[in-house]
């Protein structure tokens, strides 16, 4: 038996180069921008679920969420992370799935590259971290979630809760530009939009793989002090051994329903359904 401590920082290294031949062999093999993202997609999906216990189920699509105004849809999401022990699906497509919030613990943006647009920019890039940003609060921004609770035997009751917001993560193949390429100032630029754009802004993880990982720091909303709030800690040092290691993390402190309670998908359906009701007849 070897005595030697298995170096498993090391295995993932060996990983992380791996994901970034796969970008250079899929812009060799690929030329439409599309497929080359679901491929890169897949290459995300398949490396977490690797990583994952069969409760969290993935899938890429959207999240139904209530809104004062009524259901609505996020927008599109490359990879949702959820209870697939507990929940399924509200629609579930060829393409893509429907998931109530209730179900979802977190979401993955995957990119071939992120950038940092500058603040004077006429446009902003897609593949920048300011778009990340100002997605993430939008959806850490849903916190309505409904579940039917038992009250007795044969009764249920709707129970309101305003939950956490989703575990988010932003998931790169390689910087692109000079601030992103430093993880230094990378770090500043998004502490300093995080502060900009306020509460719920929190990306919990940015991974570039074989070049950085960069995390909001999680603060005590009960305690922190305002300037406790967007401070971002930053490595270069086994990244995707870092990643692996704060997802898992993040998905098993976040709170989970109560046994016994099922999300109530039945509020995302703005027509309820009429019922008729017989009883027995008198047979004298």
């Amino acid at each position: 038996m070897s005595n030697s401590a298995p170096e498993f920082s090391d295995l993932s290294k060996i990983e992380e180069e791996l994901l970034v031949a796969k970008l250079q062999a899929t812009r060799k093999a690929i030329s439409h921008a599309g497929e080359k993202g679901r491929a890169l997609e897949n290459a995300v999906l398949k490396l977490v679920r690797d990583l994952l216990p069969s409760e969290y189920g993935l899938s890429t699509g959207f999240v139904a969420y209530q809104t004062p105004e009524g259901p609505r849809l996020s927008s599109q999401l490359d990879v949702i992370i959820y209870d697939a022990n507990r929940c399924g699906p509200i629609v579930k497509l060829e393409s893509c799935d429907v998931f109530p919030l209730e179900a979802v613990y977190g979401y993955i943006e995957v990119k071939a590259s992120i950038c940092s647009s500058s603040d004077s920019a006429k446009e902003i890039a897609d593949n920048s971290i300011e778009v990340c940003l100002n997605k993430n609060k939008i959806l850490r921004g849903m916190i309505d979630r409904r579940y039917w609770a038992p009250k007795s035997n044969i009764e249920s009751g709707l129970i309101k809760r305003e939950w956490m917001g989703l575990r988010s993560y932003v998931f790169a193949f390689e910087p692109e530009g000079s601030i992103a390429k430093s993880p230094e100032k990378f770090a500043q630029r998004i502490a300093n939009i995080s502060k900009r754009l306020g509460s719920p802004t929190h990306l919990h993880g940015i991974f570039i793989a074989n070049h950085s990982y960069l995390v909001t720091r999680p603060v005590d909303v009960h305690s922190a002090k305002p300037s406790d709030y967007y401070h971002i800690y930053y490595t270069s040092e086994h990244p995707l051994f870092a990643f692996k290691t704060s997802l898992m993390r993040a998905l098993t402190t976040f709170p989970r329903f109560q046994d016994g309670w099922s999300p109530a998908i039945d509020q995302y359906y703005t027509k309820e359904p009429s019922w008729g009701i017989k009883g027995p007849q008198n047979e004298n």
